[in-house]
């Protein structure tokens, strides 16, 4: 027969939970080593979102989980600090089950090979192994749990991707162009939402002059990353600022690498005909984007001093 978990041993035991001082002092060391390991940095945007599935014996009870209190309290209280921790939930201990082409429902949990899914954890690393070496730390482990790590895809948490109106479309294409495609270097998803009419701030076309452009920052700034930092829409155009950092490692546009670290900002409006945008205008940093590179002296706009 099923074991039953009461579901406020969970609440109060597993993701909150608890170990001997020795325990805890062998925990801060290995959370030291991971985060050196993985130079865990809570404004890094290089790191990916993973889900914990913890599973426990179906046996597994309330003297268990006080015996590992202090242990997972210690550990998410480190998470957080550094930002690994994006959230946690734990799953009721009975919910209904509805299976089979008959539609039979049930008032139950699924048990498998005598394991039970009790809760997830949200965590940010930067791999599958960086992740693998956070679930490792989960005190559950050594009382015959285990702990599944899976790559959660890219989400948002934005209300633009609610609804189905048009702007919130059109805000939700020009997030993805950035999120989606520029920074991850899938410039083959252009197509989808780049016309094929479309005209560029510098006279280029369709989504071919729109990845040229693209290609030619992404070569010459081989680590950029973008940032949407304000989303506006009105009518058929979406206003954005953004901005990004980089370092210079190839020429771009004749100008010789700097191998310095690049950081610009801009301001660019989209227009849209149906679902894909058909012309860009853009305003960005044009001075401060060559002093930064070396090419203008960083005094240039300096007013000199009256004699």
């Amino acid at each position: 027969m099923r074991s039953r978990i009461n579901i406020g041993f969970f609440l109060s035991g597993l993701l909150l939970a608890s170990a001997p001082a020795l325990a805890q002092v062998k925990l801060d060391q290995s959370l030291t080593q991971l985060q050196k390991k993985v130079k865990m940095n809570k404004e890094s945007t290089e790191f990916k979102e993973y889900i914990l599935l913890v599973r426990l014996p179906a046996n597994y009870g309330p003297d268990q989980a006080k015996a590992v209190r202090e242990q997972w309290a210690g550990l998410l209280d480190k998470w957080k600090a550094n930002g690994t921790y994006v959230t946690s939930f734990v799953y009721p201990n009975d919910g209904y089950l509805v299976k089979g082409p008959e539609k039979v429902t049930s008032h139950e949990s699924i048990v498998s090979d005598n394991f039970k899914l009790v809760s997830n954890m949200i965590l940010r690393a930067a791999d599958y192994n960086a992740a693998q070496e956070l679930a490792k730390l989960c005190p559950i482990l050594p009382q015959g749990g285990m702990i599944e790590v899976k790559e959660i895809q890219p989400r948002t948490t934005t209300t633009e991707y609610v609804g189905t109106s048009a702007l919130a479309k059109n805000k939700a294409t020009i997030r993805n162009l950035y999120e989606g495609i520029l920074n991850t270097g899938k410039l083959d998803l252009l197509k989808e939402i780049i016309a094929e009419d479309y005209t560029g701030t510098r006279g280029e076309k369709g989504p071919g002059g729109f990845a040229e452009t693209v290609g030619s920052i992404r070569i010459a700034f081989p680590d950029i990353k973008w940032t949407v930092e304000d989303l506006m829409a009105d009518g058929n155009k979406v206003i954005v600022r953004w901005s990004w950092k980089g370092t210079n490692k190839a020429s771009f546009r004749g100008l010789p690498p700097s191998g310095k670290e690049v950081s610009d900002s801009a301001i660019a409006i989209y227009q849209f005909d149906g679902e894909k945008i058909v012309k860009a205008w853009i305003q960005s940093d044009k001075l401060g984007f060559l002093q930064q590179i070396g090419l203008v002296a960083p005094d240039i706009a300096t007013p000199r001093a009256k004699k």
